[in-house]
């Protein structure tokens, strides 16, 4: 079984950066090239269906949310990208009055492919992701200001 962690410190409120991140419909405002989302069903069990540019499609099931740990996990159903069973995590922590950290921590199954292939593949997502997510915290606490 593969895995992969990736953290990023964003110099924003982490109770802000849980909201943008809780919100399981929302994830496009944040993550790279989603070109439409859809989610069905709310709360633990909701199913969310992101199609990006290049047309690959993704389906991810909510499995846990709590907002007293400020963290939430999801399980991958479907997709293009060469593994299996896959399961991640995001916990914001708090470093400060404006300061968190993210850990997003995911375990999967090659398929087709290396782990190692696979997790590089993983960091790179999750770090560009990481970073509009960062941009996009910032952006909202200084219009908020």
């Amino acid at each position: 079984m593969g895995q992969v962690c990736v953290n990023a410190q964003i110099p924003a409120a982490a109770q802000e950066v849980w909201e943008t991140i809780r919100d399981f419909g929302g994830v496009d405002r944040w993550a790279p090239n989603i070109v439409r989302l859809e989610v069905r069903g709310s709360g633990v069990g909701a199913l969310r269906t992101a199609t990006f540019k290049d047309g690959g499609r993704v389906v991810e099931r909510l499995e846990n949310l709590s907002d007293a740990t400020r963290s939430l996990s999801y399980a991958i159903l479907e997709t293009p990208l060469p593994m299996e069973g896959c399961v991640s995590s995001l916990t914001v922590k708090e470093l400060g009055p404006n300061r968190c950290e993210v850990e997003w921590y995911s375990t999967f199954g090659a398929k087709g492919a290396a782990e190692t292939e696979v997790a590089r593949l993983l960091e790179k997502i999750y770090r560009v992701a990481l970073g509009r997510l960062a941009r996009l915290c910032q952006r909202n606490q200084t219009q908020g200001d």
